[in-house]
């Protein structure tokens, strides 16, 4: 054999080793594709979901050797007792949902980690009578989704950050779209709760609107990831989960980084996909993608959770009685997958 040959043969050895390794699995050294099941207490089709929705599309997911399934379900509390039946891996809820569960009513349910770090909720008043701080919830009624949960919690929150008592703001269950705002308009109520992405439609759509930010008020109301205890214990499933949170990280620094060319990448791909109401507008869209950006950013590196935000958002609750006092927080949060995730 000539040493051309012999070269040649090398090269194509070694080409087909690296072939070999490519498919070996994720940076977690595996070498088969994991399914995971992520429960979203929403439709997906919402920006809210946006680091989800890329790092699937944009291959984050598959590059850390996962396979996701994404489940659909009716709000926060199935969400929470699928995972502790052990029929999914992981979600995503409110830090006030997180710990009412584990603290109130004792569930083995660990946050694990974050990538909306600032509350999400927005509330929308009209400018003939602007709620624009927290005092001015004294004596208004307020449109919330359902019945007590985490918007009517953090309702609370707000008022009780401005001395008004929980029963001094009165409640009505609306629903969610940018329609609702009518009855605020027609006088039926003085304010609704909304999510970012339908706040940030108003707030391009009808120049009466008023947007009031609970951040502004309390800590609590982020977002976390949860799991359940079992679920940390097993330590191929804590791998996994490990391996969730870097492919959010990648697909939240991907995110970041296009919003200086408008997000352009960014949409393509959700939009390749999934029907986002919010992509038919893109000034509303950039708005809100402009919006979770600040929140990715907002936290304890891309997918940590704060120590000091968990306790402060515990003080909170707990200082409207949603908590019982003197609990340790810190037996609800489990930092160890998102710095191994993000190292």
């Amino acid at each position: 054999m000539s040493p051309t040959t012999t070269g040649r043969l090398v090269a194509a050895l070694l080409a087909a080793g690296l072939v070999l390794a490519g498919c070996g699995g994720g940076p977690g050294g595996d070498t088969d594709v994991d399914e995971i099941t992520f429960l979203n207490i929403l439709p997906m089709e919402s920006l809210g979901y946006a680091a989800e929705m890329v790092a699937e599309t944009n291959g984050h997911f598959a590059a850390h050797g996962l396979e996701v399934n994404f489940e659909a379900t009716q709000g926060s509390a199935p969400a929470i007792q699928t995972l502790l039946a052990g029929s999914a891996e992981i979600s995503r809820i409110g830090d006030i949902e997180t710990m009412v569960a584990a603290g109130e009513r004792g569930a083995p349910l660990v946050a694990i980690g974050s990538v909306v770090h600032k509350g999400p909720i927005r509330m929308i008043s009209a400018d003939r009578a602007p709620v624009t701080d927290a005092a001015d919830f004294a004596g208004k009624l307020v449109g919330t989704p359902s019945e007590g949960g985490t918007s009517s919690i953090t309702l609370d929150l707000v008022a009780g950050s401005a001395g008004i008592p929980a029963e001094e703001v009165r409640r009505q269950v609306v629903g969610l779209s940018p329609g609702v705002f009518e009855l605020v308009q027609g006088g039926r109520v003085d304010a609704f709760i909304v999510s970012l992405d339908t706040a940030m439609v108003l707030d391009a759509t009808r120049p009466e609107a008023v947007v009031y930010d609970p951040n502004d008020a309390i800590s609590a109301g982020s977002q976390v990831y949860a799991t359940s205890a079992a679920m940390l214990e097993d330590p191929d499933e804590k791998d996994k989960l490990r391996r969730y949170l870097a492919a959010i990280a990648d697909a939240t620094r991907f995110i970041t980084e296009d919003e200086a060319n408008g997000f352009t990448e960014t949409m393509r791909l959700i939009g390749s996909r999934y029907q986002v109401p919010a992509l038919d507008d893109p000034q509303v869209a950039t708005a809100a993608l402009s919006a979770y950006v600040e929140s990715y950013n907002a936290g304890d590196g891309p997918t940590g959770i704060s120590p000091q935000r968990w306790q402060a958002t515990y003080d909170e609750v707990a200082g409207i009685g949603q908590l019982p006092s003197g609990l340790d927080p810190g037996d609800w949060l489990d930092g160890s997958v998102s710095a191994a995730a993000t190292p």
